[in-house]
């Protein structure tokens, strides 16, 4: 026996060991495990996208009409931010009519009965609104809305109309149904307000 045939045997036993647990570790994932992990993912995905895109989307709605709640408060009442020469500029639909609009297409249009206008009514719609003077500083001095062709202003980003919050006599704001496109205490079977409203 050559004198060093038992080291050559000891080293042997000891390097097939961590060659096969080398190459084990370096192999990676086999095509079934892949398929596995992808399918439980694509499950999970399945539950939760929907939701989250619901969210987003409610939110971004939500934003969308509270901001245009907000450009219809200022076109009603006006923006005393906005000033020149320390008077009020943007003045807004009630301090030059003396009053709120009984309908918010009175905020695009003078003329209710003609276009567009024809199909929508409401009480008071053939009054006719005074025309502007300039030196009493009274009467329709709009538009104060841009008017899109389908009075688009007049509903929220769900598509219900906007209404106005009156207490007693009195406008006080708008009101939105929101995302259930339901009013809350006017709608039967409404439990939980998700109503947005803006106050004057």
């Amino acid at each position: 026996m050559p004198p060093f045939s038992c080291l050559t045997l000891l080293r042997r036993d000891s390097i097939i060991p961590a060659v096969y647990s080398t190459s084990r570790k370096a192999r990676g994932f086999t095509l079934v495990e892949l398929l596995v992990v992808i399918s439980v993912l694509g499950t999970i995905l399945a539950f939760f996208v929907p939701t989250i895109v619901g969210r987003v989307t409610t939110n971004a709605r939500r934003v969308a009409t509270l901001q245009e709640m907000r450009t219809l408060r200022d076109a009603i009442v006006g923006d005393p931010d906005v000033r020149m020469g320390g008077e009020m500029v943007m003045t807004g639909f009630r301090s030059d009519m003396g009053r709120y609009p009984r309908d918010l297409i009175e905020l695009a249009t003078k003329i209710t009965d003609t276009g567009v206008y024809v199909s929508r009514g409401y009480p008071g719609k053939m009054s006719p609104l005074p025309d502007w003077d300039p030196y009493i500083k009274k009467g329709w001095n709009g538009p104060y809305v841009r008017e899109d062709g389908n009075m688009g202003y007049t509903e929220d980003a769900w598509g219900t109309d906007y209404r106005f919050v009156v207490a007693g006599a009195e406008t006080m704001g708008l009101w939105s149904a929101g995302p259930n496109q339901l009013f809350f205490r006017v709608d039967p079977g409404i439990q939980d307000s998700d109503d947005i409203v803006v106050m004057f």
